[in-house]
């Protein structure tokens, strides 16, 4: 599965692997979580047509598991590749694998959600918001507030 959205979009979203109804429909950030995202992005004014949306790993892991460093690895050419036509303003890293395979770091996600953080990826100056991941975010109070603040951080960097 490649990511969905127009070549020129400002912000790129970046999950960790489709679920079983983005294998189905073929698009990333379909099922309940893709549903609370686009309403997140909505809430700001921004509607899911406008972002470019994507996943590191392509395919859903057996089980419905965390992809591990070999699916990671070997997905990270169609990520840089998309990274590469889009060129967005603002990459959103979207939970844990996102954000590990994006900007490397391995830091505790409550340290390091919604910051702005400059990467060099794979030779791409990037600027990246990380953000929980929105299947996690809607089910926790706490998160979802910080969620909810790092998306509208990331639309308003992506404004500047």
């Amino acid at each position: 599965m490649n990511g969905d959205g127009p070549v020129n979009a400002a912000i790129m979203l970046v999950g960790e692997a489709p679920g079983a109804q983005e294998d189905e429909s073929g698009k990333p950030f379909v099922g309940r979580a893709g549903k609370f995202l686009e309403s997140v992005l909505v809430d700001n004014g921004v509607n899911r047509e406008s972002v470019f949306i994507t996943n590191v790993v392509r395919c859903r892991p057996p089980g419905n598991r965390r992809p591990d460093d070999d699916e990671i690895k070997s997905c990270m050419p169609c990520l840089s590749e998309e990274l590469k036509k889009v060129r967005p303003k603002i990459v959103v890293a979207l939970g844990f694998v996102a954000i590990k395979a994006i900007t490397g770091s391995s830091e505790k996600l409550g340290e390091i959600i919604g910051r702005e953080i400059d990467v060099n990826f794979n030779g791409m100056k990037l600027k990246v918001v990380p953000c929980y991941h929105p299947s996690a975010a809607m089910r926790n109070r706490k998160m979802k507030r910080k969620f909810e603040d790092a998306v509208r951080k990331a639309l308003s960097l992506s404004r500047a």
